[in-house]
């Protein structure tokens, strides 16, 4: 009897731990860093769904390194940002901080040139006064972009920007520049405000596809959380393949976001390409890009590259191989 006494009091105590650590993750602060664009849908949605078992607290960044310092520091657990930076931290850090799980976007950064600049195709560019945001993927989208199609940096008259957004609309709405190189949503606003248009020139057709960005985890967070590494990845596969499917219902849960004007939004959308394939191959084509057009002086190894790119947890939620969801593609 004293020892069934003993083996249901041990069970018990048993599940009551199990109850106090369960409680203790689901009051647990989990930090996810975004930018404010429409290319982070995917991240919104993994912030709905988490946030009905764990506490969650968006922490908004302008710019992708910005996210990256962050993240690396633990002072953030999640956040989406650029295929750029992580070739930059792959040059720093001796060892990951971070590991990419999934891809996010392509495409994203577009021109947009004032009405009454007349652009037909990327010939036009020649002598245009351009607006671009220096130092990071806006730049490099052009540069590679504008390589790709027989024309040179120096074909462009370039006015540097150091803040993305509202200083490049405001020189566009004073004519002090022509056209611009630009995230969405800001593309967007210059269309929906009426003093600024689409012309037909792609940025992404360049050379590393034009791969934009990735979901990202701390590394100590995923070691200690390998299970919500899972279900973030699978989140983002899910809503992914939903809003390619339904653009009404992408539009529709960004218009939740005060951070998006729904006018905005209803053009951005049809401007960007949500992709979670993981583009490691790409990324290595986009470093050799860097270094060609001197954002920086080499290109990281290879196998300090690939330990930043994280399989195991796209392979589960697809089904698929490291090939299929996009480490050669």
């Amino acid at each position: 009897m004293r020892h069934r006494i003993k083996t249901a009091l041990t069970a018990s105590m048993g599940i009551v731990a199990l109850i106090a650590a369960v409680s203790v993750l689901a009051q647990e602060v989990i930090k996810l860093g975004y930018l404010p664009q429409v290319h982070d849908a995917a991240n919104f949605a993994v912030g709905r769904e988490l946030g009905k078992k764990y506490k969650l607290e968006y922490v908004k960044f302008l710019r992708y390194v910005d996210a990256e310092i962050a993240l690396a520091r633990g002072d953030i657990q999640i956040a989406a940002f650029g295929y750029a930076t992580v070739v930059g931290s792959a040059l720093r850090d001796p060892e990951p901080k971070y590991f990419f799980v999934a891809g996010m976007s392509r495409g994203a950064i577009n021109v947009v040139c004032r009405k009454d600049i007349q652009v037909k195709g990327w010939a036009d560019l020649k002598g245009k006064v351009f607006g671009v945001l220096t130092g990071g993927p806006a730049e490099l989208f052009f540069d590679d972009a504008l390589k790709m199609h027989g024309l040179k940096g120096t074909d462009v008259q370039r006015v540097a920007f150091t803040a993305p957004g509202p200083p490049l609309l405001q020189a566009m709405q004073a004519k002090n520049i022509e056209c611009m190189a630009v995230f969405e949503p800001f593309a967007a606003t210059a269309v929906v405000d009426g003093y600024g248009y689409y012309p037909p020139v792609n940025l992404a057709e360049n050379s590393f596809l034009g791969i934009n960005h990735a979901m990202a985890l701390n590394a100590d967070f995923l070691k200690k959380r390998p299970d919500l590494a899972q279900q973030i990845v699978g989140i983002v596969v899910r809503a992914t393949d939903e809003y390619n499917r339904d653009h009404a219902k992408w539009i529709a849960d960004l218009k939740l976001h005060p951070d998006f004007r729904p006018e905005v939004v209803q053009i951005g959308v049809e401007h960007v390409v949500l992709d979670w394939n993981l583009y490691l191959d790409r990324t290595k084509k986009l470093a050799a890009s860097m270094k060609e057009l001197g954002f920086i002086r080499a290109v990281p190894e290879d196998a300090k590259l690939d330990k930043y790119f994280r399989y195991e947890f796209l392979k589960k939620a697809t089904g698929k191989t490291e090939a299929e969801v996009g480490r050669s593609k």
